[in-house]
């Protein structure tokens, strides 16, 4: 469902298709990371449909072939087969420092540790208006909320 390929100022220029197919200006762009290709391309038509640009990987470790400057908040979907959730989300903000990070939950097998630094944490069922306050927390211009 999400395809780009890498361009000349791309992430400035990026448009994300709107409900109906209008081309509407995106209002910031979400790294959006998880194994599963169905979540990850579900969960990346509701952003794209709410006007957000999306760059959607498989793994955080596999750098992004495309740049990173503009994106605004991290949205991580932390199953992996072989590991636990608190493992990927303490690899994935490892990776992404200085990002405010959204783990969507499956259950934790453990309650994560201050350091982990998440600033939300979903559980599944995921209604989209629960993912869709969290990542307007973060808007490009808006204060990070750390706890």
């Amino acid at each position: 469902m999400f395809s780009a390929a890498p361009t000349k100022g791309l992430l400035n220029a990026m448009m994300s298709a709107g409900c109906g197919g209008a081309i509407i200006p995106h209002q910031g762009v979400i790294c959006l990371i998880g194994e599963d290709a169905a979540v990850r391309d579900s969960l990346a038509a509701l952003l794209q449909a709410h006007g957000y640009g999306v760059i959607a990987e498989a793994r955080h470790d596999r750098p992004s072939s495309l740049p990173m400057n503009g994106v605004f908040c991290v949205v991580l979907d932390p199953h992996r087969d072989g590991c636990g959730e608190a493992e990927v989300i303490a690899e994935t903000r490892d990776a992404f420092p200085d990002l405010p990070m959204i783990a969507i939950s499956h259950g934790l097998e453990r309650p994560l540790s201050p350091a982990a630094r998440v600033e939300s944490v979903l559980d599944k069922p995921l209604a989209p208006e629960r993912l869709l306050d969290a990542v307007r927390r973060f808007r490009p211009g808006h204060h990070r909320v750390v706890r």
